[in-house]
């Protein structure tokens, strides 16, 4: 009995010294890239808002806008604006969901319904729905030889002072600064499921102030942290 309780002793600690083995070849083999993904949602332009971003223009014999719609771009420390539906309207137009981006023209205001998306079509109100991805980058780069576990595992990422720059975007002149939307100081903590594989993300955060006021823009924004072996 006692040679094969010795026997069994044996057996579990040459497994576990062979698992410990593996997990050292393991992480020597790979680095660990800490990535960051910033999605928004409940995307809105309040009532009386003041945007004049894709208004038809006086000052030429022709209209260089396709007023008043425009799609809408977003710079953060995620990543560039791209011509895509980073932050998304709601009018289908040019393969995009864009905004109603003139509403300092008579002819585009409420109660007009043509320009507007929420019932009953007055108060200058806009809205986008669902949830959007808007820019994703790789935040932190670590050395051969140390897992994304050993990297970061209980570790606090914190992201001060985080913007959204907002931008409508047009191939004919330079884009537009429509609002920036700031959701102050995020603090994010990563937790690893396995060697590699380690996630943490933040609550849905509504901003905390939004510049300049007379854009009345919203927008709620959420953070995903990811680890990646490469």
């Amino acid at each position: 009995m006692r040679t094969r309780f010795v026997a069994l002793v044996a057996a579990v600690i040459a497994v576990v010294m062979l698992l410990d083995v593996q997990g050292i070849v393991e992480a020597q083999s790979g680095r660990c890239y800490l990535g960051g993904h910033l999605y928004n949602r409940n995307r809105q332009i309040g009532t009386d808002a003041v945007i004049s971003a894709e208004c038809p223009s006086s000052s030429l014999p022709f209209t260089i806008h396709s007023a008043p719609f425009g799609n809408w771009g977003v710079h953060s420390r995620f990543g560039g604006v791209r011509d895509e539906d980073q932050f998304a309207g709601w009018y289908p137009s040019g393969g995009h969901r864009q905004w109603n981006s003139c509403t300092t023209h008579l002819e585009f205001q409420a109660p007009n319904p043509m320009y507007y998306n929420k019932p009953p079509h007055i108060g200058w109100w806009q809205e986008g729905r669902p949830e959007e991805r808007v820019n994703s980058r790789w935040l932190a780069r670590g050395i051969n030889g140390q897992s994304c576990r050993a990297r970061w595992d209980g570790r606090v990422y914190t992201f001060g002072n985080l913007q959204m720059h907002l931008y409508e975007l047009d191939r004919l002149s330079p884009d537009f600064h429509t609002a920036t939307l700031n959701y102050g100081t995020v603090r994010i903590r990563i937790r690893c499921s396995s060697t590699w594989i380690c996630e943490g993300t933040s609550t849905w955060m509504q901003q905390q102030s939004f510049y300049p006021s007379a854009s009345r823009v919203s927008a709620q924004a959420y953070v995903v942290l990811r680890t990646a072996r490469k």
